[in-house]
């Protein structure tokens, strides 16, 4: 057996992707939704695969450390796109929670999803 857990929060921020031919290039805002998922091949005690409570922990430190922040001068990238915010994400909940495995990331009500995974 193979569990897929996952939690999700929004925040709102900033940035650029300087070399953007469109209007990406201009400093620009989103209201994003952070999905990430963790993975475990077995129940531990309880029955619980990943506890909830301490992804959904995880995942809150995270984005109330990006929400209504300009994320170029807070991640130090020139080129902020959807996919490097995915991916510094999913980098810095592994940290925390191994078995996190994937984040999605979509802004405009959904509309525009990213997904990274390992």
């Amino acid at each position: 057996m193979r569990y897929r857990v996952c939690v999700a929060d929004v925040f709102s921020a900033a940035h650029t992707i300087k070399s953007h031919k469109g209007v990406g290039r201009l400093i620009h805002g989103h209201d994003f939704r952070a999905r990430v998922c963790a993975i475990s091949e077995s129940l531990s005690e309880g029955n619980i695969a990943v506890d909830l409570k301490v992804l959904e922990s995880v995942v809150k430190e995270i984005t109330e450390s990006l929400d209504h922040k300009y994320l170029n001068e807070e991640l130090g990238v020139e080129d902020l796109s959807a996919e490097y915010i995915a991916h510094y994400i999913l980098r810095e909940a592994k940290k925390l929670v191994p078995q996190v495995h994937s984040v999605e990331l979509c802004s405009n009500e959904g509309r525009y999803c990213v997904e990274v995974s390992e």
